[in-house]
């Protein structure tokens, strides 16, 4: 009875104020990242807040999503990733094109990112507004930023990987398949590339995949390693020294690197593509954006720095 009323109350809230969201595209979310850094996300009719939302922000309980209380504290199917061998495609985002699409092609790109999983999304915290889910994809756009703001000429794979499963009828498994023609079509067009990057995300608890370092909180990494890739050595080589630069720099930052083979995981994560292929797991579902932008901003710092001293 009670959340048959508080979905009552959240529906004629909503009706009343629909008129005022202000609904914007996944381009435009992940300009207005880029463009105010970390920002503080918070909204007009946010500083509006009644005695009775504060009330009800204590309990978690927000009448503008009248779904959110049910998922709060009833079960549901959870989509999010198992540690880059998940099965079940997430829902909840949805593919993201290119916020820049006017930009010049990078000329002799260096870095090539893409998504295995491109809709494996963070948490939706204070984005109701704009009607964003963020995702990985979302991910992989602000670290090229954050990578050609630093002089590394970084692209990012723009295909929709969910296209090519559908096409083909593919299971979701299939995802590595898709992104291992991906790569190999991307370095035939661009032969300057010279490391591959998949990012993913996890599906572990804010507390195992969040760290705070100097006052901020980060969005914390764990880098796979696939045993059955034949030469996995020489990929463990390049993934264990940016893992240590990384724990340099941002110590807590990263929770390793696990090492993967068998039945029921990928075992190669198209690391025999090449020595420089790796896979980055960053944060989990409940990481906010803000934690995952930090992280952004490190991952670029790092890569910059080892790239400048291996190229």
């Amino acid at each position: 009875m009670v959340i048959l009323i508080v979905f009552g109350i959240s529906f004629s809230y909503t009706m009343s104020k629909i008129s005022s969201s202000k609904p914007i595209s996944n381009s435009e979310f992940v300009r207005l990242l880029l463009a105010e850094g970390n920002p503080n996300f918070s909204y007009e009719k946010d500083k509006e807040k009644s005695p009775l939302d504060s009330i009800l922000s204590i309990f978690n309980i927000d009448l503008k999503n009248p779904f959110q209380m049910i998922k709060n504290h009833y079960s549901y199917q959870d989509y999010s990733s198992n540690s880059s061998d998940e099965k079940s495609q997430p829902t909840g985002s949805e593919y993201v094109p290119d916020p820049y699409p006017d930009n010049e092609e990078e000329k002799e790109p260096i870095v090539y990112l893409y998504n295995t999983h491109q809709l494996e999304e963070y948490k939706q915290e204070n984005q109701e507004s704009y009607n964003v889910t963020p995702n990985v994809m979302m991910l992989s756009y602000i670290v090229r930023e954050k990578l050609n703001d630093k002089g590394i000429p970084t692209i990012v794979e723009e295909n929709d990987v969910s296209a090519f499963l559908q096409t083909n009828n593919w299971n979701y498994a299939s995802s590595y398949k898709v992104t291992k023609m991906l790569m190999t079509d991307a370095k035939e067009k661009n032969p300057s590339l010279q490391y591959f990057i998949d990012l993913h995300r996890d599906s572990v608890s804010k507390k195992i995949s969040t760290a705070t370092i100097n006052g901020k909180g980060y969005a914390k990494i764990l880098f796979i390693i696939g045993l059955e890739n034949p030469n996995y050595q020489a990929n463990l080589e390049v993934t264990t020294t940016i893992n240590n630069m990384l724990e340099e720099k941002y110590p807590g930052i990263t929770r390793g690197i696990y090492k993967k083979e068998g039945k029921g995981v990928n075992g190669v994560y198209n690391q025999d593509f090449d020595k420089n292929t790796i896979l980055f797991e960053v944060g989990g579902a409940e990481n906010t954006i803000e934690e995952v932008l930090n992280t952004a901003d490190a991952i670029a710092t790092v890569l910059a720095e080892y790239i400048g001293e291996h190229s």
